[in-house]
């Protein structure tokens, strides 16, 4: 997986807010994308406040991912083995702007990626949305029906 260098940068700076004392600083993180933070000392422990808005995944003392769920903002706690915060901020879930074209007639709205065809990517709020997800949805199931019968 390649960063893109404001992601590299922004990834330096979490590092840095985690690396003193607990500072608050926003974590942005786009919606069904993960961001890594490394951490300068042990953590014993990271908390969500809301589990539906932000994903965490400790992959060591050291490591761990936050995964954008869904828009919103919500808060994020990490504790080192005496229980002291290291960190205490919130997590910004945001649409992932890169690489879409929204275009709009009337009062609908459609998104579209483009890397390098243009394909729908509906987003909450679309007028395709609701059709596009049952799309994907029965793609989905027709496929998990497949894998379940070897």
């Amino acid at each position: 997986m390649r960063l893109s260098t404001p992601r590299v940068l922004l990834a330096a700076l979490a590092a840095a807010a985690f690396a003193g004392a607990a500072q608050a600083q926003d974590i942005r993180v786009a919606l069904d994308q993960s961001f890594p933070v490394r951490l300068a000392n042990s953590a014993s422990g990271v908390a969500i406040g809301n589990p539906s808005i932000a994903g965490v995944s400790m992959q060591n003392d050291h490591l761990f991912f936050v995964t954008g769920r869904s828009y919103g903002t919500t808060n994020l706690t990490v504790v080192d083995g005496n229980n002291h915060v290291m960190f205490s901020g919130r997590v910004v879930v945001v649409p992932d702007e890169s690489n879409v074209v929204r275009v709009t007639r009337g009062t609908e709205t459609a998104s579209l990626t483009c890397t390098p065809a243009c394909r729908p990517a509906p987003e909450i709020g679309d007028a395709t949305f609701d059709a596009v997800n049952q799309q994907a949805t029965s793609h989905a199931s027709a496929a998990n029906a497949g894998t379940s019968n070897h």
